[in-house]
């Protein structure tokens, strides 16, 4: 598998310029913006960048230069062209709130993670075919899971790494991640309407009821009053991610196609944390010893076994064949199927189609096989 670094830094060259060009039409308020951008897409060229950061970056830049064609567009509304406007300054922003070495590294990857979900509708914001409440839903979501993710940009500095990389700190921004699913969700090409816009109005409930459970000028009572709400309506939202998912029914692709989308989703949403926990045996001694900074990719590599990539804490890049089955099962414990489709979702039904086709070879991938029984 190549090194990641070459192709990205082509990406990031590319997507460079087009935002150069793009913002001598754009309206003045957004130069600042844009052109904060392009030097985070410089920073996270750096090698000891993990890719899957690059990535992120890299996809949400390519988001926003194609929102700002919308925004130049003369023809646009001045009421989307100003929702527009106001959501790719605060994902710049929260991309930049990030950018600063003294982030926990958890937090900088979840928040760009979140960020790039959320510039994926910005296309169906700025659609003319859009109608004005899954608009106003989406445009509301994202805004206040900005202000979940960047609760107060000058805290940064005077905050300690310990304080805000706690599990206290960390619940938020997690559930801020699920939100982003939905949002992505809504914006997939196959999603139904009415399925868009339940997903929306979830999103829009959910992510109000998370800014408010975080707020810290109101009551501690309130918090916890918004924080029950939030914890339902994130229970909803789950269930409806899930129902959109399976609606489309299980892929027929045979198990390493399923298993490299499955892994691959799990990869780019899971903590290297937690996946180091969970692979810790599977892994090569070195990559133990010298410990893993970023699960980047996995390819199929033959019938039973996947090709995994890592960026080692040191920053050079190790290839590893690691069986499928393993994989598969030990993934199941990472990310169990009742929270399956709110940490990747639609891609989780590949994972739902690895257990199905392990379960024929005498090998269970415990929660995934029973909710594609379920489902059968």
């Amino acid at each position: 598998m190549p090194d990641p670094v070459t192709g990205q830094e082509k990406e990031i060259e590319k997507v460079t310029e087009e935002l150069n060009q793009k913002m001598t039409e754009a309206p003045e308020e957004l130069t600042s913006s844009v052109t904060r951008l392009t030097d985070l897409l410089e920073t996270v060229g750096a090698p000891d960048v993990p890719p899957q950061e690059r990535e992120g970056v890299i996809e949400s830049a390519q988001d926003i230069a194609a929102a700002l064609d919308v925004i130049n567009d003369p023809g646009t509304p001045a009421e989307v062209r100003e929702k527009l406007i106001g959501v790719v300054k605060r994902m710049i922003s929260a991309l930049d709130a990030v950018s600063d070495p003294s982030v926990p590294a958890e937090e900088r990857a979840v928040t760009i993670l979140t960020v790039q979900r959320c510039t994926s509708v910005l296309d169906l914001i700025g659609a003319s075919g859009t109608p004005q409440e899954p608009r106003e839903h989406l445009v509301n979501s994202i805004n206040q899971v900005y202000q979940v993710l960047v609760p107060d940009e000058g805290s940064y500095p005077g905050e300690s790494s310990a304080k805000r990389g706690s599990s206290a700190a960390r619940q938020p921004r997690q559930d801020a991640a699920t939100i982003g699913v939905a949002l992505e969700t809504t914006g997939r090409s196959e999603t139904s309407e009415g399925n868009r816009i339940g997903l929306a109005q979830t999103a829009d409930e959910a992510s109000s009821s998370l800014q408010d459970s975080s707020d810290p000028t109101v009551s501690d009572e309130d918090r916890e009053e918004a924080r029950r709400e939030a914890d339902e309506q994130l229970a909803r939202l789950n269930e409806q991610l899930k129902k959109v998912a399976l609606a489309q029914g299980l892929p027929d692709a045979p198990l390493g196609e399923s298993a490299e989308v499955c892994t691959n989703a799990i990869f780019a949403s899971v903590s290297e944390r937690s996946l180091t926990q969970a692979l810790e045996e599977m892994i090569p001694a070195r990559w133990n010893s010298e410990g893993v900074k970023d699960y980047w990719k996995a390819r199929e590599s033959g019938s039973d076994a996947l090709d995994v990539q890592a960026q080692l804490q040191n920053n050079t890049y190790d290839n590893a064949p690691i069986e499928v089955a393993q994989l598969i099962t030990g993934l199941d414990h990472v990310v169990p199927a009742d929270q399956l489709f709110g940490t990747v979702g639609v891609p989780g039904l590949h994972c739902l189609q690895s257990a199905r086709h392990l379960d024929r070879q005498g090998v269970e991938a415990e929660t995934w096989l029973q909710m594609a029984e379920e489902e059968a």
